[in-house]
């Protein structure tokens, strides 16, 4: 009886395949990485774009990736607890509340991208400067025409799936 391999010789090779597997992988180790320094990738994301918009709404900033406001009320209340982001009150509008990193929120977020180059330069590892360029702009092209919005996470803009239910 003679072994046939399994997989790998009739894998496809098509575009959608391709993406999802690096996708997932690529998503996969990033999380391991990060849990490194207690955090996950949508508390890493939202301390990414507190400091771009600092002094924004909770809700502008919710909007600004897609997460639903109930997930994003979520992630900054853990975020505050653990002293990584305040809320102060809005300049204009005392009724909303502006979003700030701490200092401990700044030191956490620097470590977090360090993390997030050592992975980046992990995924491309045997890649050329100009093949690296190239294909992030092809990326960001179906990106842009499939209207998928730059910096937009589908691990924040999905509602969280509940394990065991």
């Amino acid at each position: 009886m003679s072994k046939r391999r399994v997989g790998g010789d009739k894998a496809p090779s098509t575009l959608g395949f391709l993406l999802s597997q690096v996708g997932t992988y690529a998503s996969r180790r990033f999380a391991e990485r990060i849990a490194a320094l207690d955090l996950h990738p949508p508390l890493f994301r939202v301390l990414n774009v507190v400091d771009a918009a600092e002094g924004q709404s909770q809700h502008a900033i919710g909007e600004a990736i897609q997460a639903p406001a109930s997930r994003m009320v979520a992630i900054v209340d853990e975020l505050a607890e653990r002293g990584l982001v305040e809320r102060r009150p809005h300049p204009s509008d005392r009724r909303i509340h502006a979003l700030y990193l701490t200092s401990e929120g700044r030191k956490l977020l620097a470590r977090g991208r360090k993390v997030a180059m050592e992975h980046e330069e992990e995924l491309m590892r045997g890649m050329s400067a100009s093949d690296r360029e190239r294909l992030i702009a092809l990326l960001q092209k179906i990106v842009d025409e499939q209207g998928i919005g730059r910096g937009v996470h589908p691990g924040l803009s999905e509602p969280e799936v509940k394990k065991g239910k």
